[in-house]
C-alpha cells in the first residue's frame, strides 16, 4: 500500500541534499582554489574527495558552514619521523589563503568567512603513501603537540568511501543514502554545532551501513514506491537496540559502538561523553516516538517535529 507521506519524504530529500564536490560549483570552486594554492607554493601530493560529498550523503546544513573533505597524500622514500612534519608543510602552503586556517588534530582547516559569518571550510587530512605497499597513513596531531598525542595512524579513507557508495543498488541504495540524509538532518536540527554533544556524522552513516533494510511495495520500480518512513523507523529502533553496556570514561555505561569498517577500526563515538551518549539514546527515543506516532496517525506535524520546519506540511 503507498505510504501517505513518500512524495513529501521525496520532497524533503530534494531540499535537504547535497550532491558530490564535484557537482557543487561552490564547493568544487573552493576545494581548487585550496589545492591550487598548495601547488602554486611548490607542494607535490594527490588529493582525493572523502567524507559525505565522496559518499554521496552529504546534507545542506542547518546551523553550520559547509564542510569539505579533501584528503591529501603525499609520498616518497622515507616518511617524515614526525607527522607534524607533513602536517606543517599542508599548514604553511595554505596559510594567508583565507584569514582563518586552523591546525586540527585529524586535518588543516581552511575557513571561508563572509560578513563575519562561516560559509565554508576545507578539512585537508594529510596522509603519507608508502611507495612500495600503497598503504597509508594519516598525519595525527595538534601543532605543538608532544611524543604521546602525535602519531602516524594506519588509515583507509577510499576503502571506507568505496563500502559506503557500494552499498545496495539501484532504486535501494538511493533509499539507504536518503535514510541516512534524513537522521543527519535530524541530527543537525537536534544538537548543538560545537563540541562532542552531537552524534558525528560518519556514525550515522555506520549506523545504517550495519542496520539498515530497503522497505517497499512489493511491486516497486521507483522512489514513488518506496517507504522512506517505515525504513527510517526500522533504523531507528534497530540503533536503538544497538546500545549496549561498555566500560567508557572509567565507568560503565550504556553506549553506541560503531567502529570503522576499515583502518584504525577505531569507535567513531568514543569522543562522546557517557552524558552525551545518554542524550543522544534519549533523543533517538523520542524520534522513534515521533515516527511511530506519524505512521499510525497520519499526523504530518509529527514528522515536522522530528526532523524539522524543511518538512512539507
Amino acid at each position: 500500500m503507498p505510504s501517505p507521506f513518500q512524495s513529501r519524504f521525496l520532497r524533503f530529500h530534494d531540499t535537504i541534499k547535497l550532491g558530490s564536490t564535484d557537482e557543487n560549483a561552490t564547493l568544487r570552486e573552493k576545494r581548487d582554489a585550496v589545492l591550487k594554492r598548495m601547488r602554486d607554493r611548490g607542494l607535490t601530493f594527490v588529493p582525493f574527495n572523502q567524507g559525505s560529498y565522496a559518499m554521496g550523503t552529504g546534507v545542506v546544513p542547518v546551523q553550520a558552514d559547509y564542510d569539505i573533505d579533501v584528503g591529501v597524500v603525499f609520498t616518497g622514500d622515507t616518511r617524515p619521523a614526525d607527522p607534524l612534519t607533513a602536517k606543517r608543510w599542508v599548514y604553511d602552503g595554505v596559510l594567508g589563503h583565507t584569514p582563518n586556517v586552523e591546525w586540527c588534530r585529524h586535518c588543516i582547516r581552511v575557513q571561508y568567512v563572509k560578513a563575519g559569518e562561516p560559509t565554508y571550510h576545507v578539512d585537508l587530512p594529510v596522509y603519507w603513501k608508502d611507495r612500495w605497499s600503497g598503504a597509508l597513513t594519516l598525519a595525527v596531531g595538534k601543532q605543538h603537540s608532544g611524543v604521546g598525542h602525535k602519531e602516524w595512524q594506519e588509515a583507509d579513507p577510499q576503502g571506507l568511501v568505496d563500502r559506503v557508495t557500494s552499498h545496495l543498488a539501484g532504486e535501494d541504495r538511493w533509499q539507504f543514502r536518503r535514510v541516512v540524509r534524513y537522521l543527519k538532518r535530524w541530527k543537525d536540527v537536534h544538537f548543538p554545532v560545537m563540541g562532542n554533544a552531537a552524534p558525528v556524522g560518519i556514525g550515522i552513516t555506520l549506523s545504517a551501513l550495519n542496520s539498515f533494510s530497503t522497505v517497499k511495495d512489493w511491486n516497486a520500480t521507483t522512489s514513488a514506491g518506496y517507504l522512506d518512513l517505515d525504513a527510517l523507523l526500522n533504523l531507528v529502533n534497530r540503533m536503538r537496540g544497538a546500545f549496549s553496556h561498555t566500560w567508557h570514561d572509567s565507568e560503565y555505561a550504556t553506549r553506541l559502538v560503531q567502529r570503522l569498517p576499515v583502518k584504525p577500526y577505531k569507535d567513531v563515538f568514543e569522543r562522546m561523553t557517557n552524558q552525551q551518549m545518554k542524550e543522544f539514546k534519549e533523543r533517538l527515543d523520542t524520534l522513534s516516538t515521533r515516527l511511530d506516532t506519524a505512521k499510525r496517525t497520519g499526523k504530518v506535524e509529527e514528522l515536522v517535529l522530528a526532523l524539522g520546519m524543511d518538512f512539507p506540511r
